[in-house]
C-alpha cells in the first residue's frame, strides 16, 4: 500500500504499533463488518487505513486538528469513495476552540495539552526504553545524547487555534445508534474527550481503547472509576517501549 506521510521514522513506529503489534485489538477488543469507529487523534490516518483494509463495511469518523497533518490524512483516505468521514477539529467536553501545539519534527506528540517540560520527560523516557528494547547497552545511553534527540524532536513548535466539538455532537449529527469502537490517542486530552459524551449516549459505545497520559499516576484511576461506573470492564497496560513515560493504554468493553 502506498501512503502519504509526514515523517518516515514516526510513520514506521505507528505502523508497527497498529499493523504489526495490533495494539488496538487486545484484551477482547474486536470489530465486525458494518460497525462504526471513531478514530480520534487520527494523525495521518494509519488506524483508519487498518480498519478499512481489514473490516468490510466499517464506517470510520477520523478527527485530526493539525492543519498540516490533516492534509496528509485527507490524501490517505481519498482512496475510499465512501465509508470515511474526516473532521479538521479536536474533541473536548464542550464545543469551542483551543490552542493546539504542533511539533513539526515529531507530530505524534502534538496536542492541546502539549508543551513544557513534561513532554520532554515523556519523550526522553520513551526514547530510552526504545533503545533498551533494541538491546542497547545502558552504559551507551548518555543523558547528553537523549537531551539532544528530545530537543530536536520537540523543536520549532507551532501553535494553531483549532475548533473543538464533542463526541455526542457527532453522534447526533451522523445519527449513530451504535459505536463499535471509540479509539482515542489525543496526547493528554482523553478525559476531556470522554466528558463530551452525554448520559444518553454512553450505552451506544460498545468498546473504548485510549492512550492515557498519566505522569502523576492520577489519570488512570480517574479513567477506571468513570468507565467502570458506566458499566465497562477495563484493562490497563503499558507498552514495554513506553516504560517510564507515564503513557498507559486502556482497553474498555461493555460488561
Amino acid at each position: 500500500m502506498d501512503i502519504f506521510h509526514h515523517a518516515f521514522a514516526e510513520t514506521k513506529y505507528v505502523y508497527q504499533e497498529i499493523f504489526e503489534d495490533r495494539v488496538y485489538l487486545r484484551h477482547g477488543i474486536s470489530l465486525t463488518g458494518g460497525e462504526v469507529v471513531f478514530d480520534i487523534g487520527a494523525n495521518i490516518g494509519l488506524f483508519t487505513l487498518f480498519v478499512k483494509e481489514n473490516f468490510a463495511g466499517v464506517k470510520v469518523h477520523a478527527f485530526e486538528p493539525s492543519p498540516a497533518i490533516f492534509r496528509v490524512l485527507k490524501a490517505n483516505v481519498a482512496r475510499y469513495d465512501d465509508g470515511v468521514s474526516i473532521y479538521a477539529c479536536g474533541l473536548a467536553d464542550k464545543r469551542g476552540e483551543a490552542t493546539f501545539t504542533f511539533y513539526p519534527h515529531y507530530s505524534i506528540m502534538s496536542g492541546f495539552h502539549a508543551g513544557g517540560d513534561q513532554d520532554k520527560e515523556t519523550l526522553r523516557a520513551g526514547i530510552r526504553s526504545r533503545l533498551l528494547e533494541q538491546d542497547t547497552d545502558p552504559a551507551d545511553i548518555q543523558d547528553r545524547s537523549l537531551d539532544r534527540m528530545v530537543n530536536v524532536a520537540l523543536g520549532e513548535q507551532q501553535q494553531h487555534v483549532c475548533q473543538l466539538r464533542t463526541i455526542s455532537e457527532i453522534i447526533d449529527e451522523a445519527g449513530i445508534q451504535t459505536l463499535g469502537l471509540l479509539k482515542i490517542d489525543a496526547e493528554g486530552s482523553e478525559l476531556d474527550i470522554l466528558a463530551g459524551i452525554r448520559d444518553e449516549h454512553w450505552g451506544r459505545v460498545r468498546q473504548i481503547v485510549m492512550e492515557i497520559h498519566d505522569p502523576t499516576g492520577t489519570a488512570c484511576p480517574r479513567a477506571r472509576s468513570l468507565l467502570e461506573g458506566r458499566g465497562y470492564t477495563c484493562v490497563f497496560e503499558q507498552e514495554n517501549r513506553l516504560a517510564g513515560s507515564g503513557i498507559v493504554n486502556c482497553y474498555a468493553r461493555q460488561a
